[in-house]
């Protein structure tokens, strides 16, 4: 039996896992070395977070409104996304893992990894992510004896499922256990439990003061306290998912399951079709609807109280790219704000929004390199499992939250309120003699300030920013800038002068030329530099700030 990527097809024999410290044993099978064993060396912790590709990233409308020559902009352009770093996997037995799922709680976030392929290989990361500009793997264990397909954390434990490599005629191979935690380290013995059926443990989530775990293919969909309370068997299972007391579960043979949440029998049943065995799907709740991930169908939106198809989002590719068709396949969903992410595969990491009435307004593609293979999303913070490129941790800047911390404008600083929604594409110019003014979240690709230009919000410029001479540029909120590595560079020229009340991150290198001026206003502002600060004779710093990156 061949074991595929984030697979289905696997099998399991035990089972209690003990823990002591750094090597956590199976001591009910003779021949065992080891189960999850800890990373205790830190530099190795420490060099798996990588600032390589990070950035402002850009988005390509695919459909929508954005026309550069008539001015206008689509919504999806109002996002303003960075990547902040990369996670690189585990390395076992000279192997790199794949993330597969990912959960977030607070200050902290919960990464599964498997191995594609006939290797049984799997991991555990917990990131440190209360530093947007670093972020820490503060644990990692990893095991050559299992995959670890998906997890969860609630109330200092993480809960996991997956596959155990087990030699014996034992078809069940399917696993989920627990684990305590206390500030990012792992506190308790591993202890887990095998299920009654199924060749790999695919999903687990919370489900009131229990849990929910499944197992594939011909496995199992169970609710647990410290008990099994219920249990259903049913084919191909792929994921689960539950909110406001619904419960439902994804086949690959008997389509979308809506499940009584008692006995796990099922209440209705929706086909679906074009699900690849062996492939995992998510599904999430998005207010009264539910979005499941479906293959090559893209993503189909439920309606929870009626059940019947609202819309569906079909998978977009850049025009001219060479994407094989099998390549092009909806892995997973996530949405953060109105925003709807997907993970497509080959053809890349889309994003997409409803309108009012629920129908699909814009679709476009986030330029993140590589496939994407996973998504989750969850406050301010996006993870893209992308294939061998690793783990990307990306960041969604909004008005009111990234503005450094003051909670009202500086009264002389800018009249915010009475600002238009920028509208002007992606070159965004102020010209000579010009003065103009915004409001609201937006990504373009230049930026070029020749006399006075004040926004409120935030503001992510792909490329380079240019503030120059003798202009002023007034920002209140979240200024991201450039790429790391790339010179793509914050340039204030002679006699010009940026004022900041908010954050600004510079990826790039911030060039101060002679006689130019960076003025802080209030008294929460701050500066985070990726690459190297220029500065010119009689350059002006002043007001009260943080400098997060000590290099002013």
């Amino acid at each position: 039996m061949t074991k595929k990527l984030l697979g289905l097809s696997f099998i399991l024999s035990i089972f209690l896992i003990s823990c002591n410290s750094d090597d956590i044993q199976n001591p009910s099978t003779e021949e065992s070395s080891g189960f999850f064993e800890k990373e205790s060396n830190p530099e190795v912790l420490r060099s798996a977070v990588t600032t390589e590709g990070a950035g402002v990233l850009g988005i390509t409308t695919i459909s929508g409104a954005r026309n550069s020559k008539k001015k206008d902009v689509s919504e999806i352009g109002q996002i303003a996304l960075e990547q902040i770093a990369t996670i690189d996997p585990p390395v076992l037995d000279g192997q790199a893992m794949r993330a597969n799922h990912v959960d977030i709680d607070g200050d902290y976030a919960y990464v599964a990894y498997t191995k594609e392929g006939a290797t049984y290989l799997g991991g555990i990361d917990i990131i440190d992510i209360s530093n947007k500009f670093e972020p820490k793997v503060i644990s990692r264990v990893t095991t050559n004896s299992a995959d670890v397909n998906a997890l969860f954390y609630k109330e200092n434990k993480i809960y996991f499922t997956g596959a155990y490599n087990d030699q014996t005629a034992d078809p069940v191979r399917a696993f989920y256990g627990t684990v305590e935690t206390a500030g990012g380290e792992f506190t308790s013995d591993f202890t887990a439990q095998k299920f009654s059926l199924g060749q790999a443990g695919v999903d687990i989530l919370p489900f009131d003061n229990s849990f929910i775990a499944v197992s594939g293919s011909d496995g199992v969909i169970a609710s647990y306290d410290s008990n099994l309370k219920a249990e259903a068997s049913y084919s191909d299972l792929r994921s689960a998912a539950y909110a406001n007391g619904n419960l439902v579960a994804l086949s690959g043979d008997n389509g979308l399951l809506v499940l009584d949440n008692q006995n796990l029998t099922i209440k209705k049943e929706i086909a679906l079709s074009g699900l690849v065995a062996e492939s995992k799907r998510t599904m999430e709740f998005l207010g009264n609807l539910l979005m499941v991930s479906e293959g090559a169908a893209g993503i189909g939106i439920y309606n929870t109280e009626t059940w019947d198809l609202v819309t569906r989002l079909p998978i977009k590719t850049i025009p001219d790219a060479e994407i094989a068709e099998g390549e092009k396949v909806t892995n997973a969903v996530s949405s953060i704000d109105e925003f709807i992410l997907m993970a497509n595969g080959g053809a890349g990491f889309g994003i997409a929004r409803l309108d009012a009435s629920k129908a699909l307004a814009e679709e476009g593609i986030i330029g993140i390199d590589g496939s994407a293979n996973y998504v989750k999303a969850k406050g301010d913070y996006i993870f893209v499992a992308s294939g061998t490129g690793g783990l990307r941790i990306l960041k969604m800047s909004r008005p009111g939250v990234d503005n450094g911390g003051d909670s009202e404008v500086a009264p002389e600083f800018a009249e915010c309120s009475s600002y238009e929604t920028y509208n002007e594409g992606p070159y965004f110019n102020v010209n000579s003699n010009e003065e103009k003014a915004y409001a609201g979240s937006a990504t373009v690709l230049y930026l070029n300030v020749s006399d006075k230009l004040t926004y409120c919000g935030s503001l992510n410029v792909q490329n380079t920013a240019n503030v120059n001479s003798n202009g002023e540029f007034n920002m209140n909120g979240a200024l991201a800038v450039g790429a790391v590595g790339k010179d793509l560079d914050l340039n204030i020229d002679d006699n010009s002068v940026l004022r900041i009340q908010g954050s600004i991150t510079v990826y790039g290198n911030l060039n101060l030329n002679s006689g130019a001026t960076l003025e802080f206003v209030g008294d929460n502002s701050s500066i985070h530099i990726y690459g190297q600060v220029r500065r010119g004779e009689n350059v002006t710093i002043t007001g009260d700030y943080t400098d997060t990156s000590n290099k002013l």
